[in-house]
């Protein structure tokens, strides 16, 4: 793993650590900035699954600000962003 993308796997912990603690419930428009920022980040480093995820968490907190979507699809979301991190750094996954 090289230094850019351990860096964009750092910053996507911690924000999966804060959503998964504080919930949907008061989104931080500094989070979805940011996540939009990192979505970049994944494509330019040519991580086309880290991208996409990043950008459908992204997608669900403004539809979840405006009241368009409920916080499950976020939630949902999240979870596959998480997964995928753990997977990336070769964390072991309970099979489900």
């Amino acid at each position: 793993m090289t230094i850019e993308e351990e860096t964009l796997k750092t910053e996507l912990e911690k924000i999966i650590a804060a959503l998964t603690s504080l919930g949907f419930d008061s989104i931080d428009s500094g989070t979805v900035e940011k996540l939009d920022k990192l979505a970049v980040v994944a494509g330019e480093l040519g991580m086309k699954t880290g991208k996409q995820l990043v950008e459908n968490l992204s997608g669900a907190m403004k539809a979840i600000q405006e009241g368009k979507s409920q916080a499950e699809s976020g939630n949902i979301r999240l979870t596959a962003l998480d997964f995928y991190i753990k997977k990336l750094s070769g964390s072991n996954t309970e099979d489900l």
